[in-house]
């Protein structure tokens, strides 16, 4: 009996059902979706402790950013993905950030970000495309899944954070 209650309780908890669900891929840090095989929009934050929190979506990181998921005074360095070169790193406040509802996105907000504008417009060549800060990023994630119930101002010194140079994934 006592063998039965422990292996129902492994069966249930978070991290053994993840485990046995991804088969070792890497997860998003805060959805928990498995990545795809070639990330295109999420990214990475760096902790001052040194510890790695990977993200599906720039959604997903500011989400995280909004909830003290990470909290603020944690941040060593963001960096996401360049969506046009998704092999690529673009520290947050070097990256061009982009709203371009014609782009889809792991979590549907249709967030991006890029090394440059001219990649940003090749990629997005609407004139629905709108080009924002990690304010505007922080604004949008709460404004729809949070209905703006979040405090964005007091974490928005996250971009602050010391850029860490671009890396290869």
């Amino acid at each position: 009996m006592a063998f039965v209650a422990a292996l129902a309780a492994l069966a249930l908890a978070p991290g053994a059902a993840l485990a046995l669900l991804d088969e070792g891929r890497p997860a998003c840090d805060y959805c928990r979706m498995i990545f795809d095989e070639h990330p295109l929009c999420g990214g990475e934050i760096l902790t001052r402790s040194g510890a790695r929190k990977i993200y599906d979506s720039m959604e997903c990181m500011a989400a995280a950013v909004l909830t003290d998921s990470v909290p603020q005074r944690d941040i060593r360095a963001i960096a996401l993905v360049d969506h046009a070169h998704p092999t690529m790193h673009v520290p947050l406040a070097r990256a061009v950030l982009v709203h371009c509802p014609e782009m889809e996105t792991p979590m549907g907000l249709s967030l991006v970000a890029f090394r440059t504008r001219a990649d940003a417009q090749r990629a997005c060549p609407s004139r629905a495309v709108r080009f924002i800060d990690w304010r505007g990023v922080l604004t949008h994630v709460d404004t729809t899944w949070f209905k703006g119930s979040l405090d964005v101002d007091r974490h928005v010194g996250a971009q602050r954070a010391k850029p860490r140079a671009a890396a290869r994934r």
